[in-house]
């Protein structure tokens, strides 16, 4: 819920703001005579402001400076991405010596445990039948 209240804070904001620098959206709505006259007046406002506007962050997404910035960033994101696949490599490449390592060393405790259980079971058959005979 605090998402939503901030969210409608803002938006109330800059409505606010909106109606504090628009001089002829004051005098519009000063002048409407009931709430849907006020609220044409608004959209009609808000239409033709909304316009400016997406003309004007138009021209700016286009210009050199901006379109610099982005190709910056892509080289930078791009880069950043490489170095991050180096270093993911190396890691696992150290990950694939230190498990070739370990099975080794498990293969060769493994072996020598079961020579081990071997001659403790051949001495324990040699005992048995030594009592028998």
């Amino acid at each position: 819920m605090k998402k939503v209240s901030l969210l409608i804070s803002t938006l109330g904001g800059a409505m606010a703001g909106y109606l504090f620098s628009n001089k002829t959206l004051r005098d519009d709505l000063g002048k409407a005579k009931d709430a849907e006259g006020a609220a044409k007046s608004l959209a009609k406002h808000l239409r033709k402001d909304g316009k400016k506007l997406a003309s004007e962050m138009q021209k700016f997404v286009d210009s050199d400076d901006v379109q610099d910035n982005i190709a910056k960033a892509k080289k930078y994101a791009l880069e950043k991405g490489d170095q991050a696949k180096k270093e993911l490599q190396k890691i696992v490449k150290s990950g694939q010596k230190q498990a070739k390592a370990t099975a080794k060393k498990t293969v060769k405790k493994a072996s020598s445990t079961a020579k081990k259980a071997t001659k403790k079971a051949v001495k324990r058959v040699q005992t048995k039948t030594r009592k028998v005979s």
